[in-house]
């Protein structure tokens, strides 16, 4: 028996897409997989369902990486900037 498959292709904001994949892979699973895993329980039980879940705990390393990314930096080559650095308020 040969299995056919069909490609989706939807349209989802960038960020949005970004945190939810973060989320998937910390679960440990792919897009892929989370996708045919909807669709088959939206087959199985009429509805759509969203029980995917990553614990509080998981949820908040994930959210504390990305604040994190987001910290300006700045570079310090000389020691003139070193010393600008530590003079700012």
């Amino acid at each position: 028996m040969t299995t056919s498959t069909k490609k989706v292709q939807v349209n989802i904001n960038r960020e949005v897409a970004l945190e939810a994949e973060n989320i998937i892979a910390e679960i440990g699973l792919t897009p892929t997989v989370v996708i045919n895993s909807l669709y088959r329980e939206i087959i199985n039980t009429g509805r759509i369902p969203l029980t995917f879940a990553l614990t509080p705990r998981q949820k908040a390393i994930i959210e504390l990486q990305e604040a994190v990314e987001s910290i300006p930096t700045k570079k310090v080559e000389t020691q003139k900037d070193l010393e600008d650095f530590f003079d700012e308020d």
